[in-house]
């Protein structure tokens, strides 16, 4: 019998594709033959060179984002720009993916046995059945759990879980633009409460540390929720607002149906009774950890892990296989960024331009809003906390020395640190990525207009807030 080979023929790539093939090639080397000089080393340039291709292939999709985490850390050491236990090990050994792991765990336990949903849809009927509705349930959420969970991790698998939940109960597709926003929604719900209260975040706790060791006077719980509290409560709900332009048109959600569902559900299961239990029983052991010494982001797996022994078995292996592990790459690679960044000098760098141009400025206004771009610009190079540990003390100094309250000044650095548009800039935000429900793409404009519109509320909100106080 004679036969002939025929080979199926490809599908033509996307037009985002092909341009994305070409600019993770052309970018880093016009980065390599161009980019020099200005005290740049050429482990420096490199490291410009690797990240920005990351950025690209992150940014276009061209390669699976966990793939990409995969090869970044690899591409660093291969480059002799860091060694094994910087670049390939160092992010494991945070307690990020592990925490990850456990708050992805969490969730799951909430979506399967159906308390998140059940949690969601009790909101969403009690808020009007619409999405800003939904949005304002969980801003509301959000500033509970902020000064009572002190850990972002344990907060963010709380919202998470009801963000995916909200997802099943509105039948929304994972990566859609409507599951996207509610996602977003949920994450913005998380972390813009958080520069209003000294514990939420360990960020604020090494800022105003730092701060004192310039100004010699300490910041007190109380005295940082005078000066931050409403601020933030505004850029939070401002932030919140700009959300609903992604599901405009939307209108009102269907109400009987809603509630026909939540009927349907019946009475609380014992399932989600012990769901819940391990929920709140992490999150206690995560928010004490400082009183009893045990790793509490380590122990949300182990505590998740209960949901598989015999008698209890609310999870089962099948389920278990149904988390983003890969993610996990994802997210290690991400880190690895900002640990290559700090270990080839990127941080120091970078200061060393930005300080000189912030001297020149002669008001308040104008040296926050430098410092909050200088927050901005740090944030794609190194972790908020690396840039905060870095910048907190000469913008300080910088402020003092031109007779101004350092005040304004690191807190608008603070607000910059909080700007993105990639993930791998926020450690929060690869964590609400992970399930899939939310596609940054969607929401990368989003981002850029609320960076842009952060300086308008520094100078028309904060700033004269802040003088208010007598700050300035």
């Amino acid at each position: 019998m004679n036969s002939t080979a025929t080979a199926c023929p490809q599908p033509a790539l996307p037009l985002i594709q092909k341009l994305g093939w070409f600019f993770s090639l052309l970018v880093p080397a016009l980065i390599l033959l161009t980019v020099g000089g200005e005290g740049l080393t050429r482990e420096m340039v490199i490291f410009i060179a690797i990240t920005a291709w990351a950025i690209v292939c992150w940014a276009t999709e061209i390669l699976p984002a966990p793939m990409v985490g995969i090869l970044l850390p690899i591409f660093y050491f291969a480059a002799k720009l860091a060694p094994a236990p910087i670049a390939l090990a160092k992010p494991f050994a945070t307690v990020i993916p592990w925490s990850v792991i456990g708050a992805l765990l969490i969730g799951l336990l909430a979506q399967k046995t159906g308390l998140a949903k059940r949690i969601v849809l009790k909101c969403m009927v009690m808020t009007g059945s619409s999405y800003p509705g939904l949005f304002f349930a969980m801003f509301v959420s959000g500033l509970i759990l902020t000064p009572l969970v002190p850990s972002a991790t344990a907060k963010s698998a709380i919202m998470l879980a009801l963000g995916v939940g909200a997802c099943d109960a509105l039948k929304l597709e994972k990566g859609s633009r409507e599951a996207s926003a509610v996602l977003f929604a949920s994450f913005l719900a998380v972390c813009g409460p958080r520069f209003g209260i000294l514990t939420a975040t360990l960020e604020n706790l090494t800022v105003t540390r730092l701060m004192a060791s310039v100004t010699h006077v300490p910041v007190g719980y109380t005295d940082f929720a005078i000066q931050n509290f409403i601020p933030s409560m505004l850029y939070c709900a401002l932030s919140m607002g700009l959300v609903l332009f992604m599901v405009r048109g939307k209108g009102k959600l269907n109400k009987s149906a809603l509630l026909a569902q939540y009927h349907e559900m019946g009475p609380i299961s014992r399932n989600e009774m012990l769901a819940a239990f391990f929920a709140v029983f992490a999150v206690v052991i995560a928010a004490t950890q400082k009183y009893h010494g045990l790793p509490g982001m380590h122990l949300f797996v182990a505590i998740a892990a209960l949901a598989f022994v015999p008698k209890i078995q609310i999870l089962n292996h099948k389920e278990f296989g149904e988390i983003a592990f890969p993610m996990i790459f994802f997210i290690a690679g991400s880190l690895a960024i900002g640990f290559v960044a700090g270990h080839v000098g990127m941080g120091k760098w970078l200061s060393s331009q930005m300080l000189p141009l912030a001297q020149s400025m002669d008001s308040v206004f104008g040296l926050s809003t430098l410092a909050y771009t200088f927050g901005a610009i740090m944030n794609f190079f190194l972790t908020p906390l690396a840039a905060q540990a870095l910048m907190t003390v000469p913008l300080a100094e910088l402020a003092q020395s031109m007779n101004m309250q350092p005040y304004p000044v690191v807190y608008s650095f603070l607000y910059g640190t909080d700007q993105y548009l990639f993930a791998y800039e926020f450690a929060m935000l690869l964590l609400f990525c992970s399930t899939g429900h939310l596609r940054l793409p969607h929401v990368a404009k989003l981002l850029g207009i609320r960076m842009l519109l952060t300086p308008i509320f520094i100078g028309l909100v904060a700033v004269p807030y802040w003088s208010f106080l007598g700050l300035i």
